[in-house]
């Protein structure tokens, strides 16, 4: 492929550098910038949060070539992607995306404003997986800017948002309970009727990416706070503590993978090398610690190439006993137009939140992946019935343990005179 050069116009925005104690570990964070193609009449630029574009180049009259590193390397194979492009007249484009240090993955998704987005159309995109590769055929107007991405972005602000609204809720108390390497603070709901012993924790958005798991996990929570009597009932008996977003700086910065130090938070809850995975960590176990308190459940959402859950095996022992087998046989009976797979193991050295929750409470400790190609209504309603599914098990589970107590009391479950 034969590379014009032309210069680069427009200004360009250094990232801002937060402040570190371990500065030689950082990630060198992406310039923001914006290429300036004038006999084109194109722009295409980084400069929004959640973007990822390290190199544009010119091959020919409306054709691109668009190159995307990660934020350092050896890392998983995320390959995240996200840019702008603003016009001056009707064009098509056609861009080229290749990647160092990965290979193309995401289906890309255009946006007119960056809030509203549509999956590109098979005749537009083509997947040279040889190459591992993509080329994409973009139709860009004068009236607003085209927003390319791999999946539609729910970013910082707009998970601050979503935690605004529901702390609106006189049940839902929103607090700070510390902050990522950038300085952003890391936020954590607690939801309940009162202050309930029996606990639930949920986590999410430890991969920038992996926007999915954030659609399933809000749909999820947005059930636990509805005013239906089984959610009313749940918030009764349980605390819910959800802390919908692990690593804020892999997001705004558009990082495939890791935090400002380079490293996958979700392989760090051994260690807990990191602030974002320790401080969480602290938090959680500040919660399990007064006095009575009981965990039940773990949830981290994630997205990955199709759904599944990663679970513990059946004869790992939980309390509640057996919830993931009949809570995922349910799902599977309910919803049987959601196609997904179970993987049951354990490993209590693998650095996962899922295996740190399983050795520190014995509860069942689930990664719940969602499918990056799979549709949002679908993974919205699969979710909310995900969470009253367990609600469901939950409330039993609670109502079988008062059960067992009045059995072995000295009155049996009757009354004592």
């Amino acid at each position: 492929m034969r590379i014009l050069r032309e210069d680069v116009g427009c200004v360009v925005l250094l990232a801002a550098v937060a402040v570190s104690s371990a500065p030689a570990q950082r990630v060198a964070l992406q310039t923001q910038r914006t290429w300036r193609f004038e006999s084109d009449h194109v722009c295409i630029t980084n400069a929004f949060p959640g973007a990822r574009l390290s190199d544009c180049q010119r091959v020919a009259r409306h054709e691109y070539r668009l190159v995307v590193r990660p934020e350092n390397q050896p890392v998983n194979n995320s390959a995240w992607y996200a840019f702008r492009v603003d016009v001056q007249e009707a064009v098509t484009l056609t861009v080229h995306l290749v990647y160092e240090g990965g290979r193309h993955r995401y289906h890309p998704h255009l946006s007119p404003d960056g809030r509203v987005w549509h999956v590109l159309s098979a005749e537009r995109y083509r997947h040279d997986r040889a190459q591992h590769s993509a080329t994409l055929t973009l139709a860009a107007v004068v009236e607003h800017p085209l927003w390319v991405a791999g999946s539609a972005l729910i970013g910082v602000a707009d998970l601050d948002k979503w935690c605004q609204q529901l702390a609106n809720d006189r049940f839902v108390q929103r607090a700070v309970v510390g902050q990522s390497l950038g300085g952003r603070p890391l936020h954590m709901l607690t939801i309940g009727e009162t202050a309930a012993a029996n606990l639930v924790f949920i986590i999410s958005r430890q991969h920038p990416p992996e926007v999915a798991g954030t659609m399933a996990l809000q749909a999820f929570v947005e059930r636990l706070c509805a005013k239906e009597l089984l959610a009313r009932q749940y918030r009764q008996a349980f605390t819910t503590v959800v802390v919908p977003l692990m690593n804020p700086d892999g997001v705004m910065q558009g990082h495939w993978r890791h935090n400002n130090n380079g490293v996958d938070l979700n392989r760090d809850w051994r260690l807990f090398a990191q602030p974002e995975t320790r401080q969480v960590r602290d938090a959680l176990l500040k919660v399990a610690a007064v006095a009575d308190a009981r965990p039940f459940l773990f949830l981290d959402f994630h997205a990955t190439h199709r759904n599944l859950f990663y679970t513990q095996a059946d004869q790992h022992e939980t309390f509640p006993k057996d919830f993931t087998r009949r809570w995922l046989v349910g799902l599977r009976q309910r919803f049987p137009e959601y196609e997904f797979r179970r993987h049951g193991s354990h490993n209590p050295r693998g650095g996962t939140s899922k295996s740190w929750a399983y050795e520190q409470f014995g509860i069942p400790a689930i990664t719940y992946e969602v499918g990056d190609r799979t549709r949002r209504e679908l993974i919205d309603r699969f979710a909310a019935g995900a969470a009253e599914g367990a609600m469901k098990l939950l409330l039993a589970a609670l109502a079988g343990r008062a059960g067992a107590a009045a059995d072995s009391s000295p009155c049996g479950g009757g009354v004592c005179h």
